[in-house]
């Protein structure tokens, strides 16, 4: 018995070696686009400085604010509590000094900005209450809940988190026994250890509780160390 063989007609296996070369060609076409978009797309994020190529600014000790004290090491705190962002821009204001030990008023402040959005603020004011407690329950206590604030040493009292830190400073010696009140508060932070970001808040804290201590000109020591 005779097996049949299919007989293939002149021309198949041109017209078969014809389709392969176009498909050929329109996968080497489509690999070509693709190419061509994910190169477009990386200029573009690198153009308008978009993440993965968000350009990092700099932030320049000169430039921060007087009322956080020592700026290197203000500097240094800030790098480990803020976000990247392009650019940073620094607030400082201190509507309400306070001239000499009579005056019983004392207001400052600083706002830290990144790209137009704010990052990081600092109030200082003069305050009294009967019990350091009732300060950290009702001036601290509003940016962070009471079980996250854990004390540290300076001032009359002392508290912080990764989000809060603040210091209740002595300050009027004369008549009722006020403190200046130095909140530090992080609005948006770097990715990192919380342990880390409280560190250096605390140093933020102490730092700028040392300037308003002297430009309060209060009469009492600060029990603030460096």
């Amino acid at each position: 018995m005779t097996t049949s063989k299919a007989r293939e007609f002149p021309g198949h296996s041109k017209i078969r070696k014809a389709k392969k070369m176009r498909l050929n060609r329109k996968r080497i076409l489509f690999a070509s686009v693709s190419v061509l978009a994910l190169s477009l797309t990386v200029v573009l994020l690198h153009s308008f400085s978009l993440p993965p190529f968000k350009k990092k600014g700099v932030i320049h000790a000169e430039e921060i604010c007087d009322s956080l004290g020592s700026a290197p090491d203000a500097t240094s705190s800030l790098e480990g509590v803020l976000p990247d962002r392009a650019t940073y821009s620094f607030n400082d204001s201190t509507p309400d000094p306070r001239t000499d030990e009579t005056d019983i008023s004392y207001l400052a402040s600083c706002f830290v900005t990144g790209d137009g959005e704010q990052l990081l603020s600092v109030m200082t004011e003069m305050l009294e209450y009967d019990q350091a407690d009732d300060w950290v329950q009702e001036t601290v206590g509003q940016f962070a809940p009471r079980a996250s604030l854990e004390p540290f040493s300076a001032g009359d009292k002392a508290v912080a988190s990764s989000r809060v830190s603040a210091v209740y400073v002595p300050c009027a010696s004369r008549g009722e026994n006020r403190h200046l009140s130095v909140v530090v508060r992080l609005k948006q932070n770097r990715e990192a250890d919380p342990s880390e970001l409280r560190q250096n808040l605390i140093v933020l804290a102490k730092s700028a509780a040392s300037h308003a201590h002297q430009a309060a000109h209060c009469e009492v020591p600060s029990k603030v160390s460096s």
